[in-house]
């Protein structure tokens, strides 16, 4: 990780970037490696970051294998009978995340990211057990919603690190296999 975290600094510093957006890049590439470790624990995964005109994508890939039925055993170990974990943005989308990936069962929680809907094209879709999921798209929805609920979620997107720094996070889902990518323009 340290070594992808020097990589990126040193690919920010020879696109351009002033110290303080090196900074940032370092930063969102550091959330990014918590994300996945967070979800998944400890994986290989392919990282990567492109960049061109002051804009940057910074990958994410891996391979995990896990089941439903390990989920609900952990899940049911707990007093609430709820993934503490899915608290706040980022808790939230790592539960998306991880129960997305999960083989067998009904899949992710549409409630894991509040108002997002199985096969809404503005927030997540699900087709031929591919799922994907936009920053950009979820802000709008929250935008367009009037609820209690639809506020409180708002709020904590305000509060993500990630969400505060990027332009956009994508997260793709096929399979086992995980593609988050996070782009910050300058």
């Amino acid at each position: 990780m340290e070594e992808a975290l020097q990589l990126t600094e040193k690919f920010g510093l020879e696109s351009g970037l002033e110290r303080k957006e090196n900074l940032r890049l370092r930063l969102l590439a550091e959330e990014l490696f918590g994300m996945m470790r967070s979800i998944v624990g400890e994986v290989e995964a392919l990282y990567w970051i492109e960049g061109e005109d002051q804009k940057f994508d910074v990958h994410m890939e891996g391979e995990v294998v896990l089941n439903q039925d390990v989920r609900k055993k952990m899940i049911e170990v707990s007093t609430r009978h709820e993934n503490a974990a899915a608290q706040g943005f980022m808790g939230k989308l790592r539960d998306m995340i991880g129960t997305a990936m999960l083989p067998e069962g009904e899949g992710p929680s549409m409630l894991s990211l509040g108002l997002m809907t199985m096969g809404s094209p503005s927030g997540y879709m699900a087709n031929s057990g591919s799922y994907s999921w936009s920053l950009n798209k979820y802000r709008e929805e929250l935008q367009a919603a009037e609820d209690k609920e639809a506020r409180e979620a708002a709020d904590e997107l305000e509060k993500s690190i990630v969400a505060s720094l990027a332009d956009e996070v994508a997260v793709r889902i096929e399979g086992s296999q995980v593609e988050i990518v996070v782009t910050i323009a300058f």
